[in-house]
């Protein structure tokens, strides 16, 4: 007797469950991981360092560093009602459960919202995919804003098909409301819901003249809700316009950027997803009549909103400043996974089921494993990291010296556990340095002023952080400079004296 397994209603229901229980595993692992306890990425001191200061101030820091305010808004939140129960402000597993939270929130809506509406596959499909796709998994635990984004982002999504089949406006509310909230938590996920009102306009114009009351309410409330940061994001362009640090787009990173949300960082495997992608399409043409169909539109919409962030950020890109960088897609490639798990559940014919579903599995499958891998390393870096700075906070007789606005402002959080020196500077971000000293406690010093200190200081053990794309200091020829670190751009180097001065130390 041979194979011959059927994707009717009850097995979709059993893989779909499998997939849901695995999912459920890996929030569980998001929350007892050793990740938990170690800095992943370097922005996530900056994050550390900006939970000092109060609303107003967080505000203006975060839009010096060119990023809307919400996400660190969410998080003082979090971390105020943490406070109330003990838990430190430097507790690294308690700003990571602000970022596991939309995950969580992910389930339920899948469980309660999206089962119902297309049953287990999707929904199980749907989940397992947003934990080990692409970098998923990395950015709904590092302590930033991605997380967030990829929440508010699905939510408008979920609900413009609640606009497409019954259009109500308290759906285009909804839409409207999740979407200035991810316009809020980073720029990118706001294109991608520009995008997605671009998508609604064709509608109303082409498809359903009768909801244009509807889409001028909410594209008016939008901008009401966003008005307050319009002065803002207009500055910041100015900014980036000047001075941005995102490389230019090249042919590879294109191809990387549309493979993205499956792969990453590898031109192989993002070709591989592009063409994947376009095979299931293709088959699932196949059983399309040329009549308009709400779902189908649906499905278009949701392979609209990826390609059109990434068309949108290679124009910006061309013509005023690059700004297409492939991590800022995750919250558009959720809503392509969605569509994704959405459209293999509607695929009728047995062999193209069978065919698109083995396609999509060969991406999890690689997804799980690059998954596996990358958080291997994470954990390798994350664990060099800790241990440098255990080794320096824990000695009694260190000093840190913080060179460039940007290593000031990312590592002020460890000034109250380890003596620290600052260059000053007349402003750091938006704050002059007599605020900073406000809230932290370090001394000044200047970049000249760095070898006298470490000359004249030698029961000291000096460790200097500094940004590699500032270039090098000046230091004199009589110290050595040796590089303990380099991850992300940020250099950490122990300072000593050459020759004859470290024997007479010794002695």
């Amino acid at each position: 007797m041979g194979f011959n397994f059927e994707f009717d209603r009850k097995n979709k229901d059993i893989v779909g469950k499998f997939f849901f229980a695995l999912s459920f595993i890996i929030l569980v692992y998001m929350l007892i991981t050793p990740l938990d306890h170690l800095i992943l990425h370097v922005d996530e001191y900056f994050t550390l360092t900006l939970i000092n200061f109060d609303v107003g101030e967080m505000i203006s820091l975060t839009a010096a560093d060119v990023h809307p305010p919400l996400y660190y808004l969410i998080l003082k939140f979090a971390m105020t009602v943490f406070g109330f129960f003990g838990v430190s402000a430097h507790s690294i597993y308690a700003v990571r459960i602000v970022s596991i939270i939309p995950y969580a929130i992910i389930m339920l809506i899948s469980y309660f919202k999206i089962r119902k509406d297309y049953g287990w596959l999707t929904a199980g499909l749907f989940m397992f995919s947003i934990g080990v796709m692409s970098q998923f998994f990395f950015y709904f635990l590092i302590a930033r804003m991605y997380s967030w984004a990829i929440l508010f982002m699905l939510v408008a999504f979920i609900y413009t098909k609640e606009i497409y089949t019954k259009g109500e406006l308290k759906y285009w509310m909804i839409v409207c409301i999740a979407s200035v909230l991810a316009a809020y938590t980073h720029y990118f996920a706001g294109i991608s819901a520009a995008c997605l009102f671009l998508i609604l306009i064709y509608y109303v114009i082409f498809k359903n003249r009768s909801q244009i009351r509807n889409l001028c309410i909410s594209i008016a409330a939008g901008v009401l809700l966003y008005a307050f940061w319009l002065r803002t994001l207009f500055a910041q362009l100015g900014a980036v316009h000047h001075g941005f640090w995102v490389p230019r787009v090249t042919v590879k990173s294109l191809i990387e950027d549309f493979g993205y949300y499956a792969y990453c960082n590898n031109l192989f495997f993002a070709a591989i997803a592009i063409l994947i992608l376009i095979a299931i399409i293709y088959m699932y043409k196949k059983q399309l009549n040329d009549k308009y169909d709400v779902d189908n539109f649906y499905l278009l919409t949701g392979l609209g909103v990826y390609m059109g962030t990434i068309i949108i950020a290679l124009i910006v890109s061309l013509t005023f400043k690059p700004v297409l960088l492939a991590r800022y897609l995750i919250p558009a490639s959720a809503v392509l996974w969605l569509s994704i798990a959405i459209l293999i559940n509607k695929i009728e014919d047995r062999r193209t089921m069978m065919y698109s579903f083995a396609l999509v599995c060969l991406l999890l499958i690689v997804g799980t494993g690059y998954m596996i891998s990358s958080n291997i390393t994470m954990y390798n870096e994350g664990m060099a990291k800790e241990n440098l700075f255990n080794e320096i906070t824990q000695d009694e007789n260190a000093s840190l010296i913080l060179a460039r606005p940007n290593g000031e402002i990312y590592f002020l959080d460890y000034s109250d556990r380890v003596d620290t020196y600052c260059i000053k500077y007349t402003y750091v971000f938006d704050k002059t340095s007599d605020r900073l000293h406000q809230t932290f406690n370090f001394k000044d010093t200047s970049e000249k002023d760095i070898s006298d200190l470490v000359i004249n200081n030698t029961d000291r053990h000096f460790y200097l952080v500094n940004i590699m794309t500032w270039g090098d200091l000046n230091l004199s020829p009589q110290i050595n400079k040796t590089t303990l670190l380099s991850d992300q751009g940020i250099e950490i180097s122990k300072l000593t004296l050459k020759g004859p001065e470290i024997n007479e130390t010794a002695n």
